[in-house]
């Protein structure tokens, strides 16, 4: 970041994305092909999969209290990423598709940390929405086998 971001912004101010708690769904006029949900069921499984190793690996020499303390960890990471919604603005991500800093403006680089932020929480939502599905999904295979 550089005095010119700095002094130059206010003459010509740029785009800057936003970040929403409990954001609305967006209204989209079809819904989701099945493979894609399957796809994203089974990737976020994976990476419940890997958070629960990462917390459970070391229970036998660590004991409880690490282990607690990492559970809460994650289950604070996926509730933060599944109630957050950030939305950087593309249109202001520097000079030839991002890959060059604009030196002149400073809101491209709020977006790009905006950016940053949307790959950290990836994986959390995806793992807060593949356990709902899976759960939504068991429930519609028990009321059928109930019957």
């Amino acid at each position: 970041m550089s005095f010119l971001e700095w002094f130059l912004e206010p003459t010509n101010p740029g785009p800057v994305g936003k970040i929403e708690v409990n954001a609305p769904e967006p209204d989209d006029d079809e819904p989701p092909k099945k493979w894609w949900v399957w796809l994203t069921i089974a990737i976020g499984l994976i990476l419940v999969g890997i958070s629960l190793y990462w917390v459970f690996y070391n229970l036998l020499y660590a004991g409880a209290k690490p282990v607690l303390i990492k559970l809460c960890c994650l289950a604070l990471y996926v509730l933060i990423s599944q109630s957050l919604t950030v939305t950087p603005d593309y249109s202001n991500i520097g000079w030839l598709g991002g890959l060059v800093d604009n030196p002149f403006r400073i809101s491209d680089d709020y977006n790009r940390w905006l950016i940053y932020i949307q790959a950290i929480l990836v994986p959390g939502k995806l793992i807060a929405y593949s356990l709902v599905m899976s759960w939504l999904i068991g429930q519609y295979l028990y009321k059928k086998l109930k019957k």
